[in-house]
């Protein structure tokens, strides 16, 4: 329970932050999605409210309430959808900030995806952010930081997280979800430091989609505009993933082109090569470009609320 896999420089911070008595009222936990953010910002709030050593001792009344989720000086918030309202903050931190903890060392604020915070709900937040009570302490988490307003960024401590070696991504595939020695090998590979795209890739839902992904770019290669209209029942059928979809196609174009470069040792998806070589030879540059052109304007599109099988058909036709 809580083990921790790689993340070796940020539990070092942490374990200097405690020791030295010196946390500050606000930390900006910062990296791509699926690098473990949310999972070792709720490690450091047990570490702060933790009254044993080593920390967290995982036994103690806090960390016993914080496992079981009953923690009553731990507040998470999340998007409801797309966003985090000021009415969320409102309710949820602004009217608690300012009542003592219940039991414990400080009570803590976890905000997930920080960033999609409204503007209105930044302004709510950030006299409490500039004025903090003493027994308070906020832990943002951000995929990236141009959703949130300088003002909220400067008030925080931000640590980095990068992504971690294939060896610590398959550790953890074989000790946490059960997968083979050799499977976690090309799972590893493919995932790029990323627990979030490592679990994604145990999933038979999410591996047989990005398998026809590849044939879907095999068929948008064709000048029968019809054969390449036959794909929209892909789409038609996983919109929900659609978001996987375009990840997944920009990862198989990114690796075709290296592979016009003759370079398959740079290549991320090594278990699609034979594949991916196809693509290439059908693929000139020019088409390739164009494609990441319509990839985008897809992206734009579906963003803007364009009619979704509209928006696909225009991408598969304009290829």
């Amino acid at each position: 329970m809580y083990k921790i896999y790689g993340h070796k420089n940020i539990l070092e911070l942490f374990n200097k932050i405690i020791t030295s008595g010196r946390i500050s009222n606000a930390y900006l936990f910062v990296g791509e999605s699926g690098l473990g953010k949310e999972y070792m910002a709720k490690y450091f709030a047990m570490m702060v409210n933790c009254i044993k050593s080593p920390k967290p001792c995982l036994s103690c009344n806090s960390c016993v309430q914080f496992i079981s989720g009953n923690h009553p000086d731990i507040f998470f918030i999340e998007p409801e959808g797309n966003s985090i309202k000021v009415d969320t903050l409102r309710n949820t931190v602004i009217s608690n900030a300012y009542v003592k903890p219940y039991n414990s060392y400080k009570k803590i604020f976890i905000l997930k995806e920080a960033e999609k915070m409204t503007e209105q709900a930044q302004n709510s937040i950030l006299k409490t952010l500039e004025e903090p009570p003493l027994h308070v302490l906020f832990i943002l988490t951000a995929s990236k930081m141009d959703g949130l307003l300088p003002t909220i960024v400067s008030r925080c401590e931000t640590i980095r997280f990068t992504s971690e070696s294939d060896d610590v991504i398959e550790d953890y595939l074989i000790n946490e979800k059960n997968v083979d020695a050799s499977e976690a090998k090309k799972i590893s590979s493919v995932a790029c430091g990323n627990y979030g795209k490592a679990d994604l890739l145990t999933d038979e839902k999410y591996s047989s989609v990005r398998h026809k992904v590849g044939d879907v770019l095999c068929s948008l290669a064709s000048h029968d505009k019809s054969l390449r209209l036959d794909s929209f029942g892909f789409f038609d059928e996983n919109r929900e993933m659609m978001d996987d979809i375009i990840d997944i196609m920009l990862s198989y174009i990114r690796d075709v082109m290296i592979l016009k470069f003759h370079d398959e040792e740079r290549i991320i998806n090594k278990d699609m090569l034979d594949k991916l070589k196809v693509i290439s030879n059908d693929l000139t540059g020019v088409k390739l470009n164009n494609i990441i052109n319509e990839i985008e304007d897809l992206i734009f599109n579906l963003k803007s609320n364009v009619n979704y099988q509209m928006a696909i058909e225009k991408f598969l036709l304009s290829i």
